[in-house]
């Protein structure tokens, strides 16, 4: 720290070349912002929307779909010798399309997010009161510079780190820079030792703190990123981001299709290559390459960004903004959420609870006497011992005497009325070492002292309380009984204040004003918890997650707070600086999961909690809303900053920020972040179950048949169109409020993680249900048929799409009855079955509930009359789908059709029979079949971690 913590005004006046009482001049101001620059910290730079699209164009998952793209038009110009027209590169564009609209998708969310945070901090964008040229003026904070002169009043921001020269009652709240929740009184007076110490730093009003009480000038010494807020925002800004969890999910997912659909697209060829007519390598390897593009989830990326949109969107109405769209799936993956207490867990705002006296507690809701002597006297001291103002929205002071306003308000004692009817004459300022404040008032021609403070300083000062009205000698009993009732509310997280008064005469020594005094009573005040956080809480732990609370506070405080919320209840789960000080990372990590309470925690202390509790493969929520916690937001998975009272810092570090400053509001968006999560699990169950039952029934026929049934065109109009469609519509169902009665799962599980029963079913009955509507179409080709396009040498159509001495083109025209069927069962199938992919709550009691999502079954049916549609479409039925032209359909091919559709519920009618016969297996045969069903399905074990996790809370109840 430089000198101008040891320095006197006068050598401040001299080293920063300024006059004290004029300020800076024009000329000196222009000098230094060309010297020090301005007042302005910059925080991370905004990328270019540009930049943003670029960097999501090479993300994995779409640089396999533009490899795909790639691979689509090799097979065009390897199939057709070179000899390709515009139309045959309709798969590419298709592909290429998709790859820009989820790149767009993903650049317009976060363009949203930054727009919606530019917002809040310019709602919050602080101006200072400066003295240049002798006069006062107010300015942008940002237009400071070293040397300037600033005022400082109650109720402002500090804008810059300053040296006090001149300060009355000064009290500065510190929390954000510190997490010391209790103002700071500040001195003008030089200090005699150099400290590095923050909060020992006591001439020095350090930016972006607020002053609660007071009045001060002060000379700016350090502006930007020199401040200490400064260089905490600096360190978030070198930070290198990390990828989410469903970030690497999606990552490891899609390096694991590119791996499967190039070794699928190999086996394919070289199984072609050798079983068939190596002169058509070509198009044995367009085959390999059609079903290598088959594999690959062409709109996945598209389906996911989508479904992250609405869902931010969503969120966003409920005060939820995020800034990168993966984070949503993040936030509902948490295990821990660390929260901060003040304003997140309680009101942010000190109420009057309890009363003390005539000896005893009273609740401060039935404040109501037989005399109104003792009351008066009572409300009339909150009132003129105090500081605070609170005029229509504006509340400035202190925030316990904020409260004692609020109080004498409810019972109409109105601050402005009583303060200007009993104008105060003099006053004795609270301080450190007295713990007491006192004024004189005039009432009815008389000064009346009136004195509040800690309870056991100022009964030393009392020779006499008031019971009933009536004033008599305080007695040993008295001042027994008197502590004894502040232990029990001290020991309940209450803060006591008393208050005492006596009548003066105008000549009495100042210097006894605090002497000889009646005990009145004394209040008990607390920062109520917040209804809606205490069902947040419990939400949280229905769903398995733990909810630790982070707080500045001495450990019983902060304990009783814990046990209103049910965070927790024994001395065992709370764990003090102190001890945590003594601690190594490695000691810590041993009894992090024990502990539900940090008290008298620094910012410092959380980047290790996070860190702890990271050793156990948890995923962590960080709350925080002070420039101090920019680090710890920086390095939980997912940082949540405060909306109203978060610093742009912290808004800056974090991922998620809640406009309301709400912990429940937390819990919605995890709620939204678990749905979202079995939304894609679902869709790529769809998708993946889909193509690879494709591929497989395709493959089986190209090995018995030497050709492939359908080409690139036909499978990415499956892929992008059918695919898209229903999956897009699993992506817009309505949310499945179970999901938080589940544990989440330790670690980063696969993405797949619980999905091989659901996929295994999907390509079994499909694969069949595909072969079989190709065999169906081929079974009304007639033998005349055959004949005449093999120009005699065959009559059996499946002997002639064996043989060698046929061409590629002859057997293509073969097939074009099994061509048909297979691709109206292969498109129809999975508007069937997609509604089956789960049944509704396996733990739902013994009785199966079918999920009916009314979109989805929309979407089925628009796909299905599209597919049917398209074969009529002139040209495109012919030329770019290789399906019968409109002038070719005989009552035959009508009939084709009808019983490809009815060949396409079948995959769907039995899933849902095994689906059923797994169910009822599971809840009524006996335990060790049920275990076995464990296996079967992600579902059933999603039941069974609930049931276990119920069973472990109802024993820790007991």
């Amino acid at each position: 720290m430089e000198d101008y913590l040891s320095l006197d005004a006068k050598k401040i006046e001299k080293n920063y070349d300024v006059n004290l009482e004029d300020g800076l001049t024009d000329k000196q101001v222009e000098e230094n912002y060309q010297k020090y620059g301005k007042n302005e910290i910059k925080t991370k730079k905004n990328e270019h929307w540009f930049i943003i699209f670029l960097k999501a164009l090479v993300e994995p998952i779409l640089l396999v779909l533009i490899l795909a793209a790639i691979f689509s038009i090799t097979a065009q110009l390897i199939s057709n010798k070179g000899k390709v027209e515009p139309e045959e590169f309709i798969d590419a564009i298709v592909i290429v399309t998709i790859v820009l609209i989820d790149a767009i998708l993903e650049t317009v969310q976060k363009m949203k997010a930054r727009k919606s945070t530019n917002a809040l901090k310019n709602l919050s964008k602080p101006r200072a009161v400066v003295i240049r040229n002798g006069q006062q003026q107010e300015i942008d904070a940002s237009e400071l510079t070293i040397g300037d002169v600033v005022v400082l009043e109650a109720g402002r921001y500090v804008p810059a780190d300053l040296r006090i020269i001149e300060q009355s009652d000064l009290y500065v709240d510190e929390s954000i820079l510190t997490g010391e929740s209790i103002p700071v009184l500040k001195t003008h007076h030089p200090l005699k030792q150099k400290t590095d110490i923050l909060a020992e730093m006591k001439n020095i009003a350090f930016m972006s703190t607020f002053t609660t009480n007071g009045r001060a000038i002060g000379v700016v010494v350090r502006i930007a990123k020199e401040t200490e807020i400064g260089k905490i925002s600096e360190s978030i800004t070198n930070n290198s981001e990390e990828l989410t969890p469903l970030e690497k999910k999606l990552n490891k997912f899609t390096y694991w299709v590119a791996g499967l659909s190039f070794i699928i697209g190999i086996i394919i060829f070289l199984t072609l290559f050798f079983s068939g007519n190596q002169e058509a390598w070509a198009n044995y390897l367009m085959v390999g390459i059609t079903l290598a593009i088959g594999v690959i989830p062409e709109c996945l990326a598209a389906i996911v960004s989508i479904t992250l949109s609405l869902s931010t969107k969503k969120m966003a109405s409920e005060n939820v903004i995020v800034k990168k769209l993966q984070a949503v799936e993040t936030l509902g993956s948490v295990n821990y959420i660390c929260t901060d207490k003040t304003g997140t867990l309680t009101q942010n705002r000190m109420t009057v609870k309890r009363l003390i006296i005539n000896n005893a507690i009273q609740d401060a809701t039935n404040f109501e006497y037989k005399s109104s002597k003792q009351k008066d006297l009572f409300l009339k001291a909150m009132v003129l011992c105090n500081d605070s103002i609170v005029e229509g929205g504006e509340r400035i002071g202190d925030p316990t005497e904020l409260a004692l306003v609020d109080y004498s308000e409810i019972h109409e004692y109105d601050d402005k009325i009583v303060r200007k009817k009993w104008k105060r004459v003099f006053e004795v300022p609270f301080d450190s070492e007295r713990k007491m404040m006192t004024t004189v008032n005039i009432i009815d021609d008389q000064n009346h002292v009136f004195t509040k403070g800690a309870i056991d300083e100022l009964l030393k000062k009392c020779n006499k309380i008031m019971i009933n009205d009536e004033i008599r000698p305080i007695t040993p009993e008295d001042i027994d009984s008197m502590m004894s009732l502040y232990q029990d509310l001290s020991e309940h997280a209450l803060r006591v204040l008393g208050f005492a008064y006596k009548i003066a005469d105008s000549d009495n020594n100042k210097k006894e004003l605090e002497n000889n005094l009646t005990f009145i009573g004394a209040v008990a005040m607390i920062d109520p918890v917040r209804d809606s956080a205490v069902r947040a809480v419990q939400l949280a732990h229905d769903a398995g997650i733990r909810v630790v609370m982070i707080t500045g506070d001495h450990a019983s405080t902060a304990l009783a707070i814990a046990r209103d919320l049910d965070l927790a209840h024994s001395k065992d789960e709370v764990l003090s600086s102190d001890d945590l000080n003594k601690m190594n990372d490695d000691e810590l990590a041993k009894i992090i999961e024990q502990i539900r309470v940090f008290a008298r925690v620094n910012p410092e202390h959380k980047v290790r909690i996070v860190d702890a509790l990271k050793k156990h493969n948890y995923i962590v929520s960080m709350t925080g809303d002070g420039v101090n916690d920019a680090p710890s937001l920086a390095k939980a998975d997912i940082g949540v900053a405060m909306g109203i009272t978060g610093t742009d810092v912290a808004k800056d570090a974090a991922d998620v920020i809640l406009t309301d400053d709400n912990f429940e509001t937390i819990i919605k968006g995890v709620n939204e972040g678990r749905n979202v999560y079995q939304k894609i699990k679902r869709a790529i169950s769809f998708i993946i179950g889909v193509n690879l039952a494709n591929v497989l029934s395709i493959f089986i026929l190209s090995s018995i048949n030497t050709i492939s049934p359908l080409d690139a065109t036909n499978i990415l109009w499956m892929n992008l169109i059918v695919e898209s469609i229903i999956a897009l519509a699993i992506g817009m169902g309505g949310n499945d409020n179970t999901l938080m009665k589940v544990k989440p799962i330790k670690g980063k599980n696969p993405i797949l993680q619980g999905l091989w029963y659901t996929l295994a079913k999907i390509i079994f009955f499909t694969s069949i249900a595909t072969i079989g509507g190709f065999y169906l179409g081929m079974i009304y080709t007639t033998n005349q048929e055959v004949s005449d396009l093999t120009d005699g040498k065959y009559t059996s159509w499946f002997e002639a799409l064996r043989a060698k001495d046929i061409s590629y083109s002859t057997k293509t025209s073969l097939q074009s009855h099994g061509r048909l069927t297979m691709f109206i069962t292969i498109t129809s199938a999975p508007c069937f079955f997609a509604n089956f992919i789960k049944l509704s709550n396996w733990k739902a009691s013994k009785k199966i509930n079918l999920i009916f999502n009314k979109t989805l079954w929309i979407a089925s049916f628009c796909s299905i009359m599209i597919n049917i549609i398209i074969i009529f479409i002139p040209v495109f039925n012919s030329e770019v789908m290789k399906l019968p032209t409109l002038d070719e359909y005989t009552t035959k091919n009508w009939y084709l059709i009808a019983f490809s559709v009815l060949i396409a519920m079948l995959p769907g009618i039995a899933m849902l029979i095994l689906d059923g016969i797994v169910f009822f297996s599971y809840h009524y045969l006996p335990d060790p079949w049920r275990r076995n069903q464990l296996i079967s399905s992600e579902f059933v074990s999603e039941d069974i971690k609930a049931k276990k996790l119920k069973k472990k809370q109802k024993r820790k109840s007991l």
